[in-house]
């Protein structure tokens, strides 16, 4: 629906804009000497246009360009933490299991990664002990 309804008022922009054009008789002169152009006023309302949409795609592409360091950093960080997770979710369930090798592996991992190391330390130690 949200699709339909820009469609229409771009469409109907359309023929706003070339309906003006039609009846507009004026002129605009650009002078450089020596050079001189003389162009229509909706020429040179579209060049215009086309100016301030080149210029925004541009802006936001140096903005996504000059932000995507950060962006991979808080990505790989994100990984990080979901991979930590997953390794004391593993170790918590090898531990339940009585598989205490795997666990303390598990646990370790999920130290190195520093996802909650207060847990990962306590069933590191306690399939230690038990291993």
């Amino acid at each position: 629906m949200r699709a339909l309804i820009w469609t229409l008022l771009i469409f109907g922009l359309a023929v706003g804009f070339t309906l003006a054009g039609k009846f507009d008789p004026g002129y605009a002169v650009l002078v450089y000497p020596p050079y001189r152009i003389e162009l229509s006023l909706t020429l040179l309302v579209v060049i215009f246009l086309a100016l301030v949409v080149v210029g925004d795609l541009f802006a936001r592409l140096a903005d996504i360009t000059l932000n995507l360091p950060k962006r991979v950093r808080a990505y790989r960080l994100q990984q990080r933490q979901e991979q930590g997770q997953k390794a004391l979710l593993a170790a918590m369930e090898h531990f339940l299991a009585q598989r205490y090798a795997d666990a303390e592996t598990a646990a370790n991992l999920a130290l190195s990664l520093e996802a909650n190391p207060e847990l990962a330390t306590k069933i590191a130690t306690l399939a230690a002990e038990k291993h």
